[in-house]
């Protein structure tokens, strides 16, 4: 039997059920019905469980999709990235995006994806595209992911734990951030930038692409999504008065300048701890130092929705 031929423009959507307390799930009918008024061709999914969104993106990727929509955070787009690349299409072949339905969204902001359902059914007729950067993080063991947004080590992956699921991401985040400094211990890195070597005792080291995370902090304020680069940030111990007198800093981007917050640009950088710590990739666990990461310029053909291009 001849398999069936899957129109290229049509797209491929991908709804998170759990992003957001539910608020991915909860657009999708605003979003159907404007696709549906813009005579967009779609299918939409609902993913059932961690992984199946990876696993559904390769599928659909593999059976002629070139289109792909995920409706979630920034771990659900994580999940398409990582499905795209194990298929056996290459990912400039594809063009990609993320609709604001989790808690954080700080890619989607990043990229200026409306959350009003028509004007983002006009972006996806239209369909134009802008090249982003991806990052590639690979461990000890041998097992590489991909990222769209920050890589980290340190802080950042122990808040994973003691960070609140619900709630606005930003208050969570601020809470875990909280309960994390009242207890962690910077450990002591030995980073390799480029080829250069870096040394220190840091709260976090985190590889940018995109200048926003934790829910609109901006901690990497000058990182491009485009530039080629990664913007690797350290960040020396803080007392827990030290750090709350910076909280309003994170989300304005005034940490620039902030003898404790140092970012250099570089290609590649391999994280050593002397006693291994967490990782994290876009908010999700991935294991444990030591970590290489390095940046794929414009590795993704991203839905252009910036007012310039409509």
């Amino acid at each position: 039997m001849m398999a069936p031929v899957i129109d290229p423009d049509r797209w491929f959507i991908l709804i998170n059920p759990v992003s957001g307390g539910g608020r991915a799930l909860r657009f999708r009918p605003q979003l159907t019905a404007a696709l549906e008024r813009a005579g967009v061709a779609y299918e939409c999914v609902v993913s059932d469980a961690p992984g199946d969104a990876a696993r559904r993106c390769a599928r659909a990727v593999d059976d002629g999709c070139r289109r792909l929509l995920a409706v979630g955070g920034d771990g659900t787009f994580n999940e398409l990235i990582n499905g795209l690349r194990a298929s056996a299409v290459s990912s400039d072949e594809c063009l990609v995006a993320a609709a604001a339905g989790g808690t954080g969204n700080d890619w989607s902001r990043s990229m200026q994806i409306p959350d009003d359902p028509d004007r983002l059914a006009a972006c996806m007729t239209r369909g134009r595209a802008r090249p982003a950067d991806i990052g590639v993080a690979a461990r000890a063991d041998g097992l590489k992911a991909a990222f769209h947004n920050v890589a980290g080590a340190g802080l950042d992956a122990e808040m994973l734990h003691m960070t609140p699921r619900s709630g606005p991401r930003g208050l969570a985040y601020l809470l875990g951030l909280a309960r994390t400094l009242a207890r962690y211990r910077a450990p002591e890195f030995e980073i390799t930038v480029d080829g250069s070597i870096l040394r220190g005792r840091f709260l976090l080291v985190l590889a940018s692409i995109g200048p926003r995370c934790g829910g609109g902090m901006r901690l990497t304020p000058d990182a491009q999504v485009d530039d080629g680069w990664l913007d690797l940030l350290t960040v020396d111990p803080l007392t827990f008065t030290g750090a709350l007198s910076r909280l309003p800093k994170l989300f304005d981007g005034r940490l620039a300048g902030d003898p404790a917050f140092r970012v250099v640009r570089c290609h590649t950088a391999t994280i050593r701890c002397e006693s291994p710590c967490g990782v994290e990739l876009d908010g999700q666990e991935f294991g444990a130092t030591p970590m290489t990461v390095t940046v794929q310029p414009g590795a993704l053909r991203a839905l252009d929705c910036r007012a310039s291009a409509e």
